[in-house]
């Protein structure tokens, strides 16, 4: 793994410091700046007015263009460089994520990222770049002009100080009663997503077998109930966004009162009185901005809280015991009582699972469907997360290796393949960006499928679905496999091949198995029933969780090249003819 692609949130966070500081400051600079519209009103009406003087006049509003320019590029200069530190923060973060990310973490169900942690990532990355850091900073720097007019006069501070804390109470108001409100509109967008999401994944489905109309009143009741709570939520917020603006206009109509009194009463000047009404605004305006913006503030401290548990937890397996043995460029599989559990009910699906893979060595496991092979395979790949034990490979801990590493390492054919819509060598060459054609047809043909393919007429440039449906099940069955070999693996894990694609395994792949095999490789196959080939080294049957070997590995020290064997009456309807060149022109009965 590449440790410089490592580090915490907070080495991310502490890298990116410098930015910070420079806004905080800017922030400052910012606000101070903003005394320059008071100061100005205090000269005109006690200093220009009473002396009538033009040139002061013009000098003071060149003056207070000037600063005003200068506020206006400040500001614009802190939000440009917050975004700045916000796309650095991302990037620093999603490459350690992906470099902590094993095969189980990639992509998982139910997931809109392809790692966890990404959607964290995302929102402190808005929260950087939006309205609520800003706010904060502003916050900081309120009491300067809160002493401000406790300068011009204390009893107009003193009305400041109640103008805040009312804003206040209206905050913790409001915090108390838009719970339930805010979940349940909440509710009802996620409800419209999992429509969206359902006519995205089952279109055909709900065309084709009569769900329209079902789907169509769901739609219409799901839409009703989302609106109806959206509104009742936008009611509420908005009571709350009016009382806000109102005692912000009673505070500065207040300390405008008050300084009018004051005025009367010879203890303050015409222009401290107008500025201070102009300065109040300059105080409560910053506190309501980051009262109102406290949920945001909330959720990115739980997004920075779930991130960093994110990290730790990765990086605490990562660093679990590993190494056993050195590693080396031949597959060498070990499990030692592995465990997995059911992530919905709990309950223990693999139990206590040992089973040594040496190079060079075919091993089968058999049993019958539902008693727990494709789970084994999918956590052998990381496809799944165990709840104990170990999986090594080569010595290592499987969520050690990178993912250049387990590329290298595994091939998977799943017993229902998936593919990406897009072009067959996109899907065999694993949508590298630079597919390299060679290999691909390399692969094709130790899959059986060249002949195929370069009878179509776009070749390998021709166009799939996602289930590749203009394939027959056994080509795509073959389609997996070339996939799979692509990378050339040194594991090789093969779930309930389709049977028609299991009969040419001794006529027309043996060379393909025994290839691997010889250079160091190892095959994992899964089936109902067990294979009678030469190569297998050790069977074992799985029940209930548990694996119980049925058959000894007495060929385990056989030759690699040694072929399989099936009954000589299967295997002459299955065998296809070859060209001079070893490919296959027919692949099916």
């Amino acid at each position: 793994m590449d440790r410089t692609l490592v580090g915490s949130a907070s080495q991310a966070l502490r890298r990116g410091s410098g930015i910070l500081v420079a806004a905080f400051f800017l922030s400052f600079a910012v606000n101070l700046l903003r005394l320059t519209g008071p100061l100005f009103m205090i000269l005109v009406y006690d200093r220009v007015l009473p002396a009538r003087s033009q040139e002061t006049l013009v000098a003071l509003f060149v003056m207070v263009v000037t600063f005003l320019l200068a506020q206006a590029v400040l500001d614009y200069a802190r939000k440009r460089i917050l975004a700045r530190f916000g796309a650095q923060f991302q990037e620093r973060l999603e490459a350690s994520l992906f470099a902590r990310a094993g095969q189980g973490d990639l992509f998982e169900q139910g997931r809109t990222k392809p790692v966890q942690g990404l959607d964290e990532v995302d929102g402190l990355r808005a929260f950087f770049h939006s309205s609520s850091l800003i706010a904060i900073y502003d916050f900081f720097w309120t009491p300067m002009f809160l002493l401000v007019v406790f300068v011009l006069d204390p009893l107009l501070g003193w009305v400041c100080l109640g103008g805040m804390a009312l804003i206040l109470g209206l905050v913790l108001i409001r915090m108390a009663l838009i719970g339930a409100r805010q979940t349940e509109a909440d509710a009802g967008s996620r409800a419209i997503g999992d429509l969206r999401t359902m006519i995205a994944a089952s279109r055909e489905t709900i065309r084709t077998q009569e769900m329209a109309r079902g789907f169509k009143a769901r739609w219409l009741a799901t839409r009703a109930r989302s609106r109806d709570r959206a509104i009742a939520l936008k009611d509420w917020t908005a009571w709350y966004d009016g009382l806000c603006d109102a005692v912000v206009l009673l505070t500065r109509y207040g300390v405008l009162a008050t300084g009018a009194y004051l005025t009367l009463q010879g203890q303050l000047t015409i222009g401290a009185m107008v500025a201070a009404t102009f300065l109040v605004s300059r105080v409560l305006t910053p506190v309501a901005s980051f009262l109102t913006e406290l949920p945001q503030i909330a959720e990115a401290w739980g997004n920075w809280a779930r991130l960093k548990k994110v990290i730790n937890d990765k990086t605490a397996e990562i660093e679990e015991t590993a190494a056993e043995e050195p590693g080396n460029p031949r597959a060498r599989l070990s499990l030692a009582n592995l465990s997995v559990r059911n992530p919905r009910t709990g309950e223990l699906i693999l139990k206590s699972i040992s089973l040594d893979l040496a190079p060079g060595q075919m091993v089968q496991i058999t049993g019958m469907t539902g008693k727990g092979k494709t789970t084994l395979a999918e956590t052998i790949m990381g496809l799944r997360k165990r709840s104990g034990g170990t999986i090594l490979v080569n010595g290592q801990n499987l969520s050690r290796l990178s993912d250049a590493e387990t590329e290298r390492l595994f091939g998977y054919v799943p017993e229902t393949p998936g593919f990406i819509a897009g072009t067959l060598a996109e899907n065999i060459a694993h949508l590298d960006a630079e597919p390299d054609l060679a290999r691909v047809m390399a692969a094709a043909r130790k899959a059986c499928l060249h002949a195929i393919v370069s009878a179509m007429p776009d070749g390998y440039l021709t166009q799939i679905d996602a289930g590749a449906t203009t394939l027959s099940r056994a080509q795509r069955a073959q389609l997996a496999l070339a996939r799979a070999v692509y990378h050339q693996p040194g594991l090789l894990v093969i779930d309930e091949m389709d049977p028609m694609f299991m009969d040419l395994i001794p006529v027309t792949l043996e060379k393909t198995f025994a290839q691997l095999m010889a250079a160091g490789g190892a095959i994992l196959i899964f089936s109902r029933k067990p294979l009678v080939w030469k190569q297998i080294s050790a069977s074992y049957m799985i029940n209930e969780g548990r694996l119980r070997a049925i058959k000894s590995g007495a060929n385990s020290t056989a030759p690699a090249t040694q072929i399989a064997m099936v009954p000589a009456k299967a295997a002459q309807a299955a065998k296809p003819a070859r060209k001079a060149d070893g490919t296959v022109t027919k692949l099916v009965r």
